[in-house]
């Protein structure tokens, strides 16, 4: 995580320029319109009357449903329902005004379009559900339970204009199917109905999270009196993006210590033309940055007619000021000069950033900026905030700076759509009751996760639904809090939340005499998160058939770092580029660690490269590290010279002027790039490909995510100043980011983390507020142990932030750090900072 109070380069400046998917526009247009309609929502599929763009009467109704879904009512009529009249007395008898030619002709002319879009109208999903209900319903099978359980959900997607015929048809069948389906025939297929359900995904309005309408709420109201906004929500839930709405009636002050964070929001909300400002490392106000939608006063350029030069003093368009910490006094004054401070809002993103140390360097401005802000309405926007009563210090301190008028407003959300299940170092799920044997433990742990229902998302269903059909079939359980009994006849009501919040009650109300059977047995059955394949482990780390790692890294002992995988008794789940490579799927991995150097090492020799393969491999880096030491070399002569020829008589000349001398230069250096040696590895060693998954796996699977690192890449990578063992983890898929002094390279991991091409990014914990890609799996590493329970929280938010529901992970290699999640900590460091630092000087 990048945490220099520096000004923006101009590599950052251009990628918030950079378009962003369509999807992401949506999301973020929505988030932008959300502020006066919470109730916004967007849904990719249509009815067919929206389709087609037709008016909404009943005539249109029934004439589509007449041309274009009786034939396939009346399928399943003749092959499921035959004489059965509760269900086929559904149409509507009323004579209705027929369409005028003109419209019918109109409609007509779109057979073909919607014959080729039937996936996309939401009629036809309906009557695809139907039908599968009445198929197994016939064949007395219990597959009709998830169709119909799916059917009562996608009903209640907000899509206008739905055929009234077909509605009212899907209700008879939701009536026929329902009465002989019980809460416990749904609860007991939870994964496969709730987790793994495409339709419930793929169907589903795009709504506003809770914690959105909440804030945009406090903020709607009609009172100007001082607020302070407690505001915790997941990770990846849309929370930084937040300021993008309330800048429809405020000037937001977004504080930021991670750079990056700040950057994706100035490029969202340049997607939707907000007008936004920078101040990074200011040193004055001179210093602040407008972006070309705020500027006031500019210059154009005489030749292209774009904005040259913007007068950065002139801030009364500035809608969004993106700041650092450093930056925040200069931001705050610069904004009041413009606007009321009443119409301000200072949004702090992650203010627990560097509080989990005792001593930082920007404590004392954190400091500084409690004391002397004199905005009266401020935002502390993190997914770990304290909890209210463990900083009531800071809450008195604000409301005694902006007087008894003051409304301190709580936001504490535990919203999320998919489970991500933290794995021990054998490959099994950790839940709490299978954690604590110590009934007193069990009882302390569950209450804890009642008032923290954040970490509800990282209990495994799976594991839920075995744990609560063991009590159940075992009579453990009083018949008040029997699945039928807790969750009534309405199959609606289970979802994965209120399952999860099912467990938790079961977990409380289990009697004592019972807690030992049931952790012995649930324990010890246990089964591995992942198959296992019979293949011989590794037993030292130094394996004499493999390649060494790069000479200029030399480990000091031959046993592995990761001690108990000498025991082939035992599943590690982290030999991530062999035998476990299969158990990454569908995305990116990241590994957190502190010795990132170790870990991309380890990775690089268990990856069984022949000696003679890698040894080709060392010879063409280094070639390539000949020309690079070349290219660096006549690059600074190219600086050298463009800064003297750009100055004359102490005066800046036309900014792009090049003599032909220089050219040259330029020539040459683009000359010895194309000289760069191709270097490639087999795919037998590149992870999840066809060759590698038949030598480790035995069979092939579409699932196990693979690196995709085009030659571009190599090459780009391979003419860069870093040590060969990185340059050999890149083919590999492996990307390490680096200490701050490696700027390009880490710039490029980045630009691949994006992309999603990378199969494993390793990353020191210094990154763990400070990724915001998309990775479907996580690694922590053993020298994380003493990371506080809130930063570890933070790092379980890096994995599960895209919006769909895949297979997830968080494997953690050392199981201390799992249990510090699941129980009260006395001494929370991070609270205790933050009543020091957040307090004024009185």
């Amino acid at each position: 995580m990048d945490l220099r109070q520096i000004k923006l380069s101009k590599q950052e400046w251009e990628s918030i320029e950079k378009p962003i998917s369509d999807e992401e526009k949506e999301i973020l247009n929505m988030i932008n319109q959300g502020y006066e309609n919470p109730k916004v929502y967007f849904n990719h599929h249509k009815s067919l009357l929206s389709f087609l763009k037709f008016e909404n009467n009943d005539s249109f109704h029934q004439y589509l449903y007449e041309r274009y879904f009786k034939s396939h009512i009346d399928k399943i009529h003749n092959k499921y329902i035959k004489n059965n009249e509760i269900i086929m007395n559904f149409e509507d008898k009323r004579k209705l005004k027929r369409l005028n030619s003109a419209d019918t002709i109109r409609i007509q002319h779109f057979d073909e379009t919607i014959q080729k879009n039937e996936s996309c109208i939401f009629e036809f999903i309906i009557i695809e559900l139907c039908y599968n209900i009445m198929k197994y319903i016939s064949k007395k099978k219990t597959n009709y339970i998830s169709y119909l359980y799916t059917l009562i959900h996608i009903k209640k997607s907000s899509i206008n204009n739905t055929n009234t015929y077909i509605i009212s048809f899907a209700d008879k069948i939701i009536e026929y199917a329902s009465p002989n389906v019980k809460s416990h025939d749904i609860l007991k297929n939870a994964p496969l109905f709730i987790e793994k359900n495409e339709y419930l995904m793929k169907y589903s309005d795009k709504t506003l999270y809770s914690h959105q309408k909440n804030i945009y709420s406090i903020f709607n109201k009609k009172n100007s009196s001082p607020k302070l906004v407690l505001y915790s929500a997941p990770t990846g839930t849309g929370k930084t993006m937040t300021p993008i709405g309330l800048s429809n009636t405020y000037r937001i002050i977004f504080v930021c210590v991670a750079r990056h964070i700040g950057l994706a929001l100035a490029k969202s909300a340049i997607t939707l033309g907000k007008k936004i400002a920078f101040a990074f490392g200011c040193e004055s106000a001179d210093d602040i940055r407008l972006h070309y939608f705020a500027a006031k006063e500019y210059t154009r350029n005489y030749k292209s007619g774009g904005i040259y030069k913007v007068d950065n003093s002139e801030g009364d368009n500035v809608e969004i000021m993106i700041c650092d910490v450093r930056s925040y006094l200069i931001s705050m004054y610069y904004m009041k000069n413009f606007n009321d401070a009443d119409n301000i809002i200072t949004f702090w993103d992650e203010p627990t950033i560097t509080l989990d140390s005792e001593e930082h360097e920007l404590h004392s401005i954190i400091h500084k900026n409690w004391s002397e802000n004199v905005i009266p309405n401020m935002v502390l926007s993190c997914a770990t905030l304290p909890e209210e009563q463990e900083i009531m210090p800071s809450i008195m301190d604000f409301k005694m700076k902006f007087g008894e008028m003051t409304t301190i407003y709580h936001i504490n959300s535990n919203d999320f759509k998919k489970s991500i299940p933290l794995l021990s170092k054998d490959s099994k799920c950790m839940l709490p009751h299978n954690m604590y044997s110590e009934y007193n433990d069990i009882i302390n742990c569950a209450r804890y996760c009642s008032t923290h229902k954040t970490l509800l998302r990282y209990l495994d269903l799976e594991s839920i639904v075995e744990f609560i059909y063991y009590i159940h079939e075992n009579s453990m359980i009083n018949k008040d809090y029997s699945i039928d009994e807790y969750f009534g006849n309405d199959i609606s009501n289970i979802t994965m939340m209120s399952i999860k919040e099912y467990y938790l009650i079961c977990l409380e109300n289990i009697e004592e005499d019972n807690w030992k059977q049931i952790y012995n047995a649930l324990k010890h059955g246990q089964q591995y998160k992942f198959p296992s394949y019979n293949i011989q482990r590794t037993t030292s780390f130094q394996d004499e058939k493999s390649a060494p790692i790069s000479k200029s890294y030399e480990l000091k002992r031959t046993t592995s770092v990761f001690e108990d995988t000498v025991n082939e008794s035992k599943r590690t789940g982290i030999l991530l580029t062999t035998e476990d490579a299969h158990t990454l799927t569908d995305g990116p991995t990241i590994y957190l660690c502190e010795d990132v150097r170790k870990i991309g090492s380890f990775y690089l020799q268990q990856s069984h490269i022949p000696i003679p393969e890698y040894q080709s491999i060392l010879t063409k880096i280094n070639k390539n590290n000949e020309l690079s030491q070349k290219i660096d070399m006549i690059e600074r002569e190219i600086d050298n010279r463009e800064q003297m020829n750009n100055q004359e008589d102490g005066k800046v000349k036309y900014k792009n002027h090049v003599d032909n001398e220089t050219r040259k230069l330029i020539a040459q250096v683009d000359k010895l790039r194309k000289q760069a040696v191709r270097t490639s590895l087999d795919n037998l060693y590149i992870p999840n490909t066809i060759q590698h998954q038949e030598k480790w796996v035995g069979n092939i699977s579409q699932s196990p995510f693979k690196p995709q690192i085009s030659e571009l890449h190599v090459k780009r990578i391979m003419l860069l100043p870093v040590d060969n063992t990185y340059k050999a983890l890149l083919l590999l898929g492996i990307g390490v980011l680096l200490e701050k002094d490696h700027k390009e390279y880490n710039e490029i991991m980045k630009e691949m983390a994006e992309e999603q091409l990378l199969f494993i990014i390793i990353a020191s914990s210094d990154y763990i507020y400070g990724t915001n890609y998309q990775f479907c799996h996580g690694v922590i590493g053993k020298d994380l142990e003493n990371m506080t329970q809130q930063k570890t929280m933070q790092a379980l938010g890096r994995i599960g932030r895209n919006g769909i529901q895949q297979e997830y992970s968080v494997r953690f290699r050392n199981e201390d750090i799992v249990y510090k999640l699941f129980r009260h900590i006395d001494n929370n460091v991070e609270a205790n900072n933050m009543n020091n630092l957040f307090s004024s000087d009185i």
